[in-house]
């Protein structure tokens, strides 16, 4: 891994725009949006002073914060200060992609479904981009993560109840603030049943990619077992 350090952290900085990008033009569906984002997405609506990018900074900080909470001492340093600084990247990247992505606005609910569906395929390339990478994980991954060594149960078992707590968060704060749900529709659903089940497609299938973007690299084969 250190002979290819730098290409990962490269990696891995491409898959975060990527998913930025995916999360624009489902965000730009007008449909809700991905898990992910489902209560930074929420809390722009209700208070639009700071952008989808500046509450996507506050929200990513809370969950490192959690994971310190939850971890204490075990907790390595070093990846926190990591997530941090993925936190305020994360954060631009998004705000860029929606600039990027502002003449974007489909009217026609199928080009609005359709679009989501897109948006989850782009989402699904950044998430590959990023289990290839396997350098740091953002900080809704690291979250979960820290939630399973907590808990002490299996990690996808972990990962579904903890979306869904999101985007019921996301709905409750919605509904408080807009009398709506908010970020939570039928493309926040799409796409948490589509994004995981694309981005393992992709593991499976590029493993030539895999081989030419990190040669020898594992990570991907134990992702799809």
């Amino acid at each position: 891994m250190k002979d290819h350090l730098a290409r990962r952290y490269l990696i891995f900085l491409c898959g975060l725009m990527v998913i930025s990008f995916g999360i624009s033009v489902i965000t730009k569906a007008s449909l809700g949006t991905s898990p992910i984002t489902s209560i930074p997405y929420s809390l722009s609506m209700i208070f639009p002073t700071l952008t989808l990018g500046n509450w996507t900074i506050l929200y990513s900080i809370l969950l490192v914060a959690l994971q310190l909470v939850m971890l204490g001492k075990e907790a390595d340093r070093f990846n926190i200060i990591l997530q941090i600084g993925v936190s305020f990247i994360f954060g631009y990247f998004i705000d860029f992609a929606m600039y990027c992505m502002s003449w974007f606005s489909p009217e026609i609910y199928v080009l609005r479904v359709l679009s989501v569906i897109v948006g989850c395929f782009i989402l699904a390339v950044g998430v590959y981009l990023q289990i290839v990478a396997n350098v740091v994980m953002v900080p809704g991954d690291g979250f979960v993560y820290a939630l399973t060594l907590k808990v002490k149960k299996d990690y996808g078992k972990v990962r579904i109840t903890s979306d869904m707590t999101m985007v019921i968060i996301a709905a409750i704060i919605g509904i408080i603030g807009l009398g709506t749900l908010g970020g939570v529709r039928e493309g926040t659903i799409i796409s948490a049943l589509l994004v995981g089940f694309i981005a393992r497609t992709y593991l499976k299938k590029f493993t030539r990619l895999t081989e030419i973007l990190v040669p020898g690299d594992r990570n991907s084969e134990k992702m799809t077992e």
